[in-house]
């Protein structure tokens, strides 16, 4: 099947709300993604753009999932952080929980973790992969899907164009993740060193992908917010909206 536009999300934590502000600016100048590609937080929301949810309900789906909590920490697992817990916020929102249930496709990427390779789920449960292609470790604990375990889908593809690019008349990238020089006082912390060296390694994969999009939206200050500021939800959103709305006459060039 052909569609006329598709769209791909980057992961990138917090930073990937920011896919919500383009997406609502978007929505403003009527045009509407068909299909969409995403991974990580890209594909959280995805999904929830997917399924048919407005700007307001999305952004409370990422208010009220914790990213640390007491609870869902990991017993007898690999992570820091029990990825399974994190179910019971995603029923709420994905009662139905099967891709089949959204009101448009959805293409979500994992990292199998026992074959190192990028496995894409579009069909059949819902929920498990979206929590697998958010699951960073070592934070994360790998989820269970069938005999496999799987991690974070940004380990191999946080831009995860490959199920789009021979579908879609149109392909808009949302890119949340720009490597940026930094100070050497930002690394300070194990988690910003873990941030900063899965960054390094995704730049190198992605950007070569950048030429076959129409267009590709890329909030140069985006890296002013942490990966895992949970507190920079309506920052990030914002931040995404206001340079989307300065990106649209480019963009509606770049599709016509």
């Amino acid at each position: 099947m052909n569609y006329n536009l598709g769209i791909v999300l980057s992961g990138g934590g917090v930073r990937a709300i920011a896919h919500i502000g383009l997406l609502q600016a978007l929505k403003e100048h009527n045009i509407y993604p068909e299909i969409i590609s995403g991974t990580s937080g890209g594909a959280l929301v995805g999904a929830l753009f997917a399924a048919g949810y407005q700007t307001k309900t999305m952004l409370q789906f990422f208010e009220e999932t914790p990213l640390f909590k007491f609870s869902m920490y990991s017993l007898n697992k690999p992570g820091i952080m029990d990825t399974d817990k994190y179910s019971i916020f995603f029923d709420k929102y994905f009662k139905n929980n099967s891709f089949e249930a959204l009101q448009k496709p959805l293409y979500v990427n994992a990292t199998n973790i026992l074959n190192g390779q990028v496995a894409f789920f579009h069909k059949g449960q819902l929920i498990k992969p979206l929590l697998a292609s958010a699951a960073l470790p070592p934070i994360f604990s790998p989820i269970e899907i069938g005999e496999n375990l799987y991690s974070d889908g940004g380990i191999l593809n946080n831009f995860p164009i490959e199920p789009l690019r021979f579908m879609c008349n149109k392909l808009i990238g949302s890119f949340v993740n720009p490597l940026t020089n930094i100070d050497k006082n930002e690394v300070k912390s194990t988690m910003a060193l873990i941030q900063r060296v899965y960054h390094i390694g995704l730049d190198a994969k992605d950007l070569i992908k950048f030429d076959q999009c129409n267009y590709i939206f890329s909030p140069p200050t985006i890296s002013n917010i942490g990966v895992f500021d949970n507190k920079a939800v309506f920052k990030s959103y914002e931040l995404g909206y206001q340079h989307a709305l300065l990106e649209m006459p480019k963009i509606l060039k770049c599709l016509n």
